[in-house]
C-alpha cells in the first residue's frame, strides 16, 4: 500500500496496483473517455468509504452536491457536473425494497451515460451485486469492478479489483447463482477505513434517503390497499349493473368480465 495525499488532513493509504488503474484513468479521462465504476458488497462490508476514497482520489473537489443517494439526486449531479469530475452513486435502500431500487438504478444510469460520456465524467456506482446491474452497464459501459468484502471474523478493508474483461467473464459466468468466483480477479487487495467527506454528515444524508424511500413505499401500499378496497367493493356491489360497475372502475368490459371470473373463484375457495 502507498501513502496518498501524504502531510494533509486527507493523507490515508491505498493499494498500489489500484493507485495505477486510477492514475492511467485520470490521464485518460482527458482524451475524451468517460469512467464508470462499480462498487459491489454485503451491506456493511465498507464498499461505500472505499468508493468515496476512490472517488476523491479522481477527482479532490468531491462533495456531497455530487454524492447521490437517490436516482434524483444522481440525474442532478451528473447535470450540475463540470468536465472530469467525479459522481458518486450510493444507492440507499432496504432489502424489502431491492428489486424495485435496482429497477430504478438501472433506468437512471442508462438513461445519463450519454451525459456521462459527453462531460468525461468519472461515475462510481455502489450496489450490493454487480449481478443485478443492466446488462449493457454492467458489460459494456463500466470499466472495473471493486468487489469489497470481509475475511474472517468479519474484518472489513479487503477487495478484488475485475478489469473489463475479467468482470464480463464474471457477469456471463456467475450471474445465474450470484457466484463470484465464477471468474478469478486481476488482483486483490486492502483498504483503511477514511471517509474524505464529513462522516457524520455521510451518515445523516444516507439516512434520510432510507426514511424517504421507506415513506415513498409506504405511501405506494397504502394507495394500493384502499384501491383493492374500493375495487372490491364495487364488483362485490349487489344493486348495480355490470354496465354501470364497468364505468365507475374505467375498465374495458374484457377486463371486467376476467376479474369477475377470478372473484367467483376466490368465492368458491
Amino acid at each position: 500500500m502507498v501513502k496518498v495525499f501524504e502531510g494533509t488532513p486527507q493523507e490515508y493509504y491505498m493499494d498500489g496496483y489500484l493507485q495505477s488503474a486510477f492514475d492511467l484513468a485520470k490521464k485518460k479521462i482527458k482524451d475524451d473517455w468517460d469512467f464508470c465504476f462499480v462498487y459491489d458488497g454485503v451491506e456493511g462490508c465498507g464498499k461505500s468509504v472505499k468508493a468515496m476514497q476512490d472517488a476523491f482520489y479522481c477527482d479532490q473537489t468531491l462533495c456531497f452536491a455530487r454524492y447521490a443517494f437517490s436516482p434524483f439526486q444522481f440525474r442532478r449531479a451528473v447535470r450540475d457536473a463540470k468536465q472530469y469530475q467525479a459522481v458518486v452513486y450510493d444507492e440507499a435502500h432496504s432489502g424489502l425494497n431491492s428489486r424495485a431500487a435496482m429497477s430504478m438504478i438501472n433506468r437512471s444510469l442508462v438513461s445519463m451515460l450519454t451525459e456521462i460520456r459527453q462531460k468525461n465524467l468519472f461515475v462510481f456506482i455502489i450496489l450490493p451485486s454487480f449481478f443485478d446491474l443492466d446488462k449493457y452497464v454492467a458489460l459494456w459501459r463500466s470499466r472495473a469492478l471493486i468487489h469489497v468484502y470481509t475475511r474472517e471474523r468479519f474484518e472489513r478493508g479487503s477487495f478484488a479489483f475485475y478489469n473489463v474483461d475479467r468482470k464480463k467473464l464474471l457477469y456471463l459466468k456467475g450471474k445465474k447463482l450470484y457466484e463470484y468466483r465464477a471468474a478469478k480477479p486481476n488482483f486483490v487487495g486492502k483498504f483503511t477505513n477514511h471517509y474524505p467527506l464529513d462522516q457524520a454528515e455521510y451518515r445523516a444524508k444516507k439516512y434520510e434517503a432510507l426514511i424517504k424511500r421507506e415513506r415513498a413505499q409506504d405511501d405506494v401500499e397504502l394507495q394500493k390497499a384502499v384501491h383493492e378496497m374500493f375495487y372490491l367493493k364495487v364488483m362485490n356491489a349487489e344493486n348495480m349493473t355490470h354496465k354501470q360497475k364497468m364505468t365507475i372502475l374505467e375498465i374495458p368490459e374484457s377486463t371486467y368480465f376476467y376479474k369477475l371470473r377470478q372473484f367467483k373463484e376466490l368465492e368458491v375457495v
